[in-house]
């Protein structure tokens, strides 16, 4: 849930699919819900599990879902960098 709360962080997007915080287990899905400031909407898929051995990685998915190729583009980007502890230039 973590990895989840950090990517709706970073991204701003909201949340449509409410978890249990006191539930641990190996797997976590997701809805997530993005609208941009042009009103272009996209759906994020997020289905991450953990893996067994002590390392703590995470492996799995996330799928955009959009009318139009731009935002999902952006949002692909975006989430990449946040997964990666890139800041973005916001000079640009």
């Amino acid at each position: 849930i973590e990895f989840l709360d950090h990517i709706v962080g970073k991204t701003n997007m909201s949340c449509l699919t409410p978890h249990d915080r006191n539930e641990k287990g190996s797997f976590l899905a997701a809805n997530l819900y993005a609208k941009s400031v042009f009103g272009e909407d996209a759906l994020v898929n997020v289905s991450v599990e953990k893996k067994e051995d002590n390392d703590g990685k995470l492996a799995g998915y996330i799928r955009i879902r959009s009318k139009t190729q731009g935002i999902a583009l952006s949002l692909g980007d975006r989430i990449t960098s946040v997964q990666r502890g890139l800041q973005p230039n916001k000079n640009q």
